[in-house]
């Protein structure tokens, strides 16, 4: 019970630590930016255009002004930590895979102009959890489903663009970001938490099927220990 214990606060721990890094990620480039004068968003995202493509990695840590950033910050933080909350060593596979997929869809069907801004992998996220929540029988998951709901539920909008219109608001990132949420929703949906299972561990006989017990322990020792080894390099 207590080797349990002790290992659920490490988890919440390394997920609070990772969801605080890589936010913090966008406010480092911010400072540096205003501190030095760079101009940094010369190199956002330019859809169909070569030059434009090293914006798949920089455009959410790119943003317009200090209140941009702001507004997409506690987003950032709880939706990273949900993730790695979930997912653990997992998490950074899925949060690659959301971070660049959602970005290469911007570029692809982005109007022309200079694209910026963390929302886009905000939407990714966003919608991920919500459909892994609804796709999957884990309870606490879907608790975060709903939560995610209960305060990002505007992100379904992403879906009319003409209420953008006459906007700044990259809604083809809006709309990239929500589309790679579900699709990666559905690819990963065997990964992460399970939903508990209680099964009888008594065959008809009244006798305990070992070879099964053996198993499922076999199964959650050898992840545990891949995160171990993960987590020490």
């Amino acid at each position: 019970m207590y080797d349990e214990t002790a290992n659920e606060k490490k988890e919440l721990k390394s997920a609070i630590i990772n969801s605080v890094l890589l936010t913090a990620l966008p406010w480092i480039v911010q400072i540096l930016g205003v501190v030095f004068s760079l101009h940094l968003k010369r190199y956002g995202l330019q859809p169909l255009e070569l030059r434009g493509l090293i914006g798949i990695f920089t455009i959410p840590l790119l943003h317009a002004d200090w209140e941009h950033l702001i507004s997409n910050t506690p987003a950032m933080l709880t939706l990273i930590f949900g993730l790695f909350l979930f997912y653990k060593c997992g998490a950074w596979r899925i949060l690659f895979y959301l971070y660049v997929i959602s970005g290469f869809l911007t570029w692809l069907m982005g109007r022309s102009s200079t694209h910026i801004g963390a929302s886009g992998l905000v939407y990714a996220l966003a919608a991920f959890h919500f459909l892994s929540g609804v796709i999957k029988k884990v309870p606490r998951q879907r608790a975060f489903a709903l939560l995610v709901t209960f305060l990002y539920g505007g992100f379904i909008w992403a879906f009319f663009p003409t209420l953008y219109q006459g906007t700044s608001i990259s809604w083809e990132g809006h709309l990239s970001g929500l589309l790679t949420g579900i699709i990666l929703a559905f690819y990963f949906r065997h990964e992460g938490p399970e939903p508990p299972v209680y099964p009888s561990l008594e065959d008809n006989d009244g006798e305990i099927d070992e070879d099964e017990t053996y198993r499922n322990f076999s199964a959650e020792e050898e992840e545990d220990h891949f995160c171990i080894i993960f987590n020490r390099k």
